[in-house]
């Protein structure tokens, strides 16, 4: 737990650092401090849980009970996240889909935190399918890599939130992508493994 809360500290506001690194130049220590991204915090605290781990000699995978609570509390989270308007910086690009949202400027526009409630819950209910449950760990593993998928589709879809009169911080680039999508390659690739166990997996089953 300490692993879990120590990691995920510093991987949220270290991602939060690297997604507006030039835009946090001129700003007060208190903002580059103040700042969390829930990708950050998410693989910060798998870091910080396996480097305690392996530092206790601790071998048993200790992530499926966190699915389900993890779920509710970012669908939790992200209903604040879609009623807090403009402020929040989690809308999406402007749409003429009937289920566009207008968060108070006029403009209809994708409502990303109602996917990502969607999806986040989703995914908790995938990840409880029988064939994640023969290795301990692969329900979180499953979860985890899910999300992040999920989470790099879905920073696509969200404008440059550039800066304004109201000292909105533009994210960087860093090349193509930004920083939170960086990291949640990262993430995929870690898991690569894992999700190449379970495609072959399913083939033996099916032949």
């Amino acid at each position: 737990m300490a692993g879990a809360a120590l990691g995920a500290a510093l991987g949220s506001r270290l991602l939060y650092v690297l997604q507006y690194w030039s835009a946090l130049a001129d700003q007060p220590v208190a903002i580059w401090l103040g700042g969390k991204t829930l990708v950050g915090g998410l693989l910060g605290g798998l870091i910080g849980v396996e480097t305690a781990k392996r530092l206790l000699g601790w071998r048993a995978s200790t992530g499926d009970g966190f699915v389900l609570p993890l779920a509710a509390a970012i669908a939790i989270g992200r209903v604040g996240c879609q009623l807090a308007g403009l402020d929040d910086l989690t809308y999406g690009n402007s749409t003429t889909l009937p289920w566009g949202w207008d968060y108070g400027d006029g403009i209809a526009r994708h409502p990303t935190a109602l996917y990502e409630i969607a999806i986040v819950l989703s995914l908790a209910a995938w990840a409880q399918r029988p064939r994640f449950a023969a290795v301990a760990g692969d329900r979180f593993r499953a979860w985890l890599g899910g999300y992040l998928l999920a989470r790099l589709l879905l920073e696509g879809l969200k404008p440059p939130h550039g800066p304004s009169a109201a000292g909105v911080l533009a994210p960087e680039l860093w090349g193509p992508l930004s920083a939170i999508q960086w990291a949640c390659l990262a993430g995929l690739a870690y898991h690569a493994r894992d999700a190449r166990r379970w495609w072959l997996g399913g083939m033996r089953a099916r032949g």
